[in-house]
């Protein structure tokens, strides 16, 4: 499994460090530890450094930027190492997101790991512009990281059938999760309320039985649905539940979550409901912003978990 994990110097990236050890990563897995020197490129593609480097004291300036980056890099390499995983680093120069996003198309990331906020991010943003960018764009399945967890003990799985929430619970069953871990399968019924805003002009009196077997049949659907997944898991010797709720998605997976307390919360990004040409979904956007836990967007992979198709040279 290859990984990118992004630092920016935050606590958040302290953060991110922490929940990838609690996960029981392949033996094989590579993680790419990054940071990336902001630098904004004007018109033409001029940049501040071409500018600079034109002078003695310009090219000073680059160099001990260059090594704060190194340094940076530096503890969370060696955490990881001594944690018995394979680390490399990489310091890119540029717009973060954009580096981000661009190092994980090279490199066929797996998973890219980045703190829900950066350095420079008011305290009372939710999330981050960097990480929005990144969970919003990036070909990769993305780890947003809101606290550190030092022992994966929960998590709440969120489904719907698509093959994007398919593709979340793969990824779980590949890491794979400390068996010890806790599996909470939740999917939301909302014929209902569909129905109530849909279709105004429905005569809820004169079908209150067509809509209580729509009830019904769909309940039956997501007994069947969270029945599937927790039978996965439980294959494997984890300990599985499941959660009906019924209402908006990602309003009650928020509200679930809080009485849940989960380490994670994995959700794939886009749902049945998904435009196939939008790059996330409105449940997988809205998780991720206003959930108070670590979040999971699951992408179907380009290739198998573990299989090299490349390569990349970091320095």
């Amino acid at each position: 499994m290859r990984i990118l994990l992004d630092v920016d110097g935050s606590p958040y990236s302290d953060m991110a460090v922490e929940t990838l050890k609690a996960l029981q990563l392949p033996a094989e897995t590579e993680i790419t530890v990054m940071t990336v020197v902001p630098e904004h490129s004007f018109l033409g593609g001029l940049t501040l450094h071409m500018l600079r480097s034109k002078t003695a004291s310009g090219d000073q300036s680059h160099h001990v930027q260059e090594q704060r980056a190194t340094e940076l890099v530096r503890q969370p390499l060696e955490t990881l190492r001594e944690g018995g995983i394979k680390a490399k680093s990489l310091v890119r120069w540029g717009k973060p997101a954009e580096q981000v996003i661009k190092q994980a198309s090279e490199m066929s990331a797996d998973l890219v790991a980045i703190g829900a906020k950066g350095i420079g991010d008011p305290p009372r943003f939710p999330l981050g512009s960097v990480a929005q960018k990144v969970m919003k764009y990036a070909d990769a399945s993305v780890l947003l990281v809101r606290e550190g967890v030092s022992r994966m003990r929960r998590v709440l799985l969120a489904t719907d059938g698509s093959r994007y929430s398919d593709a979340v619970a793969d990824f779980l069953l590949r890491l794979p999760l400390p068996l010890e871990c806790q599996v909470i399968v939740v999917t939301a019924l909302q014929s209902y309320t569909a129905a109530l805003v849909r279709t105004p002009t429905l005569d809820f009196e004169t079908n209150r039985k067509l809509l209580a077997e729509l009830r019904e049949a769909e309940e039956q659907a997501a007994g069947t649905l969270t029945a599937k997944i927790r039978k996965r898991f439980g294959a494997r010797g984890y300990d599985t539940e499941s959660l009906i709720l019924r209402g908006d998605p990602a309003e009650e997976i928020i509200v679930a979550s809080r009485t849940v307390n989960p380490d994670l919360i994995a959700v794939g990004a886009k749902g049945l409901t998904g435009i196939e040409s939008f790059l996330l979904g409105s449940v997988a956007q809205r998780v991720a912003r206003f959930s108070s836990f670590c979040v999971l967007i699951g992408r179907e992979p380009k290739r198998e978990l573990g299989r090299r198709t490349g390569s990349t040279k970091p320095g």
